[in-house]
Order: C-alpha cells, then sequence, then structure tokens
C-alpha cells in the first residue's frame, strides 16, 4: 500500500508496517495524533517524516497482522 494509503488505515486505528521494518516492528496513529509504535515510542508526524524523505518510503507498507 501507498503512504497515504497506510497513514489513512491508521487514522481507522489499525497497525502497519514497511518493507524496512523488521518482522514484529509496526507503527499506529494514538489518541494525540502522533505516531506510536510498538515499544510505545511516540512522534509527531512531521518529525518521523523529516527523516524519511527518499521515495522509497512512499510505497512498500501493509496492515501488521
Amino acid at each position: 500500500m501507498t503512504k497515504a494509503e497506510a497513514i489513512a488505515a491508521m487514522q481507522q486505528g489499525k497497525k502497519v508496517t514497511f518493507k524496512y521494518f523488521t518482522g514484529n516492528e509496526w507503527m499506529t496513529i494514538n489518541k494525540n495524533g502522533h505516531f506510536e509504535m510498538e515499544d510505545g515510542a511516540a512522534c509527531e508526524q512531521h518529525i518521523f517524516w523529516a527523516y524519511r524523505t527518499d521515495p522509497s518510503w512512499d510505497e512498500g507498507w501493509e496492515i501488521y497482522e
């Protein structure tokens, strides 16, 4: 799925993973609107994307199950 589709899924409360993540890594959007990772770490969305500007981040997302 695309980055936009992954963000939409997280806004619906789903967890997503990415092709560069390890098998147990995922992220979602918490009640504050921040990205929250599987280890409980959270950051503002714009900070997460500030370090991930390469077009390779635009595709390769999937629902974490």
